[in-house]
């Protein structure tokens, strides 16, 4: 091959492992949304995005290098943020969050944002105390 053609062909191989990837979005999620229609405040003060499980249970979409922006009902900035992601939509098999799966960007009275830096669509609930 010559020079040229391998040029031609290194750009045509790396065009196309850049498509697909993610994006790098910013999602917000409001107390309205039908993404929190399961989120509420237990009567021990714990805010959560869902329930662990049961019927028509759906955690939060989490695509990978996006950053997630989620407005809470707690009313008062939380002492204690927790992330849990799944592969799956219902949260099966779930894992605590940390590291590049769930870097805490900004917390306050009213909203959490987080980030998914890695390229990886996940699941995510999250709970605040």
């Amino acid at each position: 091959m010559t020079g040229r053609a391998l040029s031609v062909l290194a750009a045509a191989l790396l065009l196309g492992a850049c498509t697909g990837l993610p994006t790098g979005d910013t999602i917000t999620y409001t107390a309205t949304s039908p993404e929190l229609a399961q989120a509420g405040v237990s009567a021990e003060g714990v805010w959560q995005s869902s329930p662990w499980s049961g019927a028509d249970v759906t955690w939060l979409p989490y695509p990978g290098q996006a950053t997630i922006i989620v407005e809470h009902g707690l009313g008062r900035i939380p002492t204690d943020a927790d992330v849990w992601i799944s592969f799956a939509e219902d949260g099966d098999a779930p894992a605590p969050a940390s590291g590049d799966l769930a870097r805490l960007i900004e917390i306050d009275d009213t909203f959490i944002s987080v980030r998914n830096s890695t390229n990886v669509q996940l699941w995510a609930r999250i709970t605040l105390q």
